[in-house]
């Protein structure tokens, strides 16, 4: 379980607790998505990638056709047990690790390539940043992946957002 002072007001979550449903429901990037970042010459064929805060490696195991070879990190074990059956049952062999993104521990220049989608706010950057420069290769590239919530813009946004402050009024995210 996690607690961060600037995620929803420092109330614990564990993201772990909805492992299956995001196995079963949050594959959810269109294929423009993948195609951008390969067409940028990254996360393909000859490149090691590694993908912090990976959950149930929506990212790496959508990637996989592009030929890059992947590792996937998380904090929680419960998603990395839907990465890895999910995974397997797509015959890709991706290698998952439960370990916060700050324990990553791997040998010097290992990755070229290391991504971090939906997660950037969690980890600890002091910690993370000098564990990322360790690990990536001379020239490697850190990639970072977002998709903003827009609740004024969409109208499911919305309407989740307004169940979220039903429960939670002290939402700090909302907006």
């Amino acid at each position: 379980m996690q607690k961060l002072s600037n995620i929803d007001g420092g109330k614990p979550f564990d993201w772990g607790k909805t492992s299956q449903d995001y196995a079963k429901y949050r594959d959810i990037y269109p294929e423009i998505f993948y195609q951008k970042i390969a067409d940028r010459g990254l996360c393909v064929k000859g490149q090691k990638v590694l993908d912090i805060g990976t959950g149930t490696g929506v990212l790496p195991r959508n990637m996989y056709r592009f030929g890059a070879e992947w590792t996937g990190t998380d904090i929680s074990a419960n998603q990395i047990e839907q990465a890895i059956g999910l995974a397997n049952s797509e015959n890709k062999n991706i290698e998952f690790f439960a370990c916060p993104a700050e324990e990553i521990d791997f040998p010097e220049s290992t990755f070229d390539v290391a991504t971090a989608c939906q997660c950037i706010w969690y980890p600890d950057h002091k910690i993370l940043a000098p564990k990322l420069a360790k690990v990536l290769k001379s020239g490697g590239k850190f990639l970072i992946l977002y998709m903003a919530w827009l609740p004024y813009e969409d109208k499911i946004a919305a309407r989740s957002e307004d169940i979220i402050l039903k429960y939670n009024p002290s939402w700090n995210s909302a907006g």
